[in-house]
């Protein structure tokens, strides 16, 4: 059989047989960290003033953060039943989360009041002092606020709004793309996510949202897929938003391979005179054949229909009268421009 530029021999292969060959073995081993943060809030204090004419003194805010990248849930609760905390949870990752912290003087005798806010952050437990000074006599109460007047309706944001793929069919899959979704208008947003493809994967399904921008990984899988372009789309739900749900459409673009590439393979005649046909194996990584194409008693062949910046390897067998087949031939290869 003939050689292509570049191709070894058998019998240079044979010649090197008797090198040694060495084995590198590698072995892997995973390590568990377990991950410790610290909370930092700001101000470490709260302090109060109430008279019987202004019960309601301005709100506070607290504002805390920590210092990992992994998203843990919070919540925040008042000791005394005079004081309220707006969120009371959510989530945080490495972004600052505030709450406002309300206290009410109705029906307190004149005097001093103290009390602490718990910052509990996956579990982890900050406590902040709050003191609350009442001047005068007892406090008229006030009518309690409805829930609608001091409690934010969540509401979607996302962006982008859509999402578009392209890649080439039995190719590398794309990269994976990333949408954020956020809470503009306040209070505590839960969502969920769902879309039908099966091609179409996410990095999460549901969550809860604030303050913070939470960021959502979409990555596609392109095998068994022919080229074409293919439609989905994924809902984001949540329940008590004002305008849940949204809809974002993802496009799955695939073009053709190029197959412009062909492969001339000649070979000598079999001495066999009882030889009835010779069989082509083709693939594309050394020794690794596909399913042989006979061609009969002719010494050459054309291969075409290969792929642009592919490589392939090639061996020729014969088959006697018995229907016995040969080993292979020497390998070559072609690299397809």
């Amino acid at each position: 059989m003939g050689r292509t530029h570049g191709v070894e021999t058998f019998a240079a292969r044979c010649r090197l047989a008797g090198r040694v060959s060495f084995i590198l073995l590698v072995m892997s081993c995973s390590i568990m960290v377990s991950e410790t943060f610290a909370v930092s809030v700001s101000p470490n204090t709260l302090r109060y003033s109430a008279t019987s004419s202004s019960p309601m003194p301005a709100s506070q805010t607290l504002t805390f953060n920590k210092n990992s990248i992994v998203s843990k849930n919070w919540t925040v609760t008042g000791n005394a039943s005079w004081i309220s905390v707006s969120p009371s949870s959510g989530t945080i990752a490495r972004e600052k989360d505030q709450v406002s912290v309300s206290v009410n003087a109705s029906g307190l005798a004149a005097g001093t009041y103290s009390g602490v806010v718990n910052i509990n952050v996956g579990g982890q437990l900050t406590t902040v002092p709050i003191s609350l000074t009442v001047a005068g006599g007892t406090v008229t109460p006030t009518p309690t606020p409805t829930p609608t007047s001091t409690t934010p309706t969540p509401s979607l944001q996302i962006s982008p709004v859509s999402l578009n793929f392209s890649g080439t069919a039995g190719g590398v899959a794309p990269l994976a793309q990333t949408f954020n979704l956020s809470n503009p208008s306040g209070g505590t947003l839960t969502w969920t996510l769902t879309e039908p493809a099966a091609w179409l994967g996410l990095n999460i399904a549901s969550g809860t949202t604030t303050t913070e921008v939470d960021a959502i990984s979409a990555n596609v899988s392109i095998t068994g897929l022919a080229a074409g372009t293919y439609n989905t789309a994924i809902t984001v739900s949540a329940s008590g938003a004002t305008n849940s749900p949204q809809i974002i459409p993802v496009t799955l673009t695939l073009s053709a391979p190029a197959t412009t590439g062909t492969a001339a393979l000649s070979w000598d005649p079999s001495t066999d005179t009882t030889s009835t046909k010779y069989n082509v194996y083709m693939g594309t990584q050394p020794g690794v054949y596909g399913a042989p194409v006979s061609v009969g008693l002719a010494t050459n062949y054309m291969v075409s229909n290969l792929t642009s910046g592919k490589t392939y390897y090639f061996s020729v067998t014969v088959v006697n009268s018995a229907g016995s087949e040969s080993p292979h031939s020497n390998e070559v290869y072609k690299v397809v421009q």
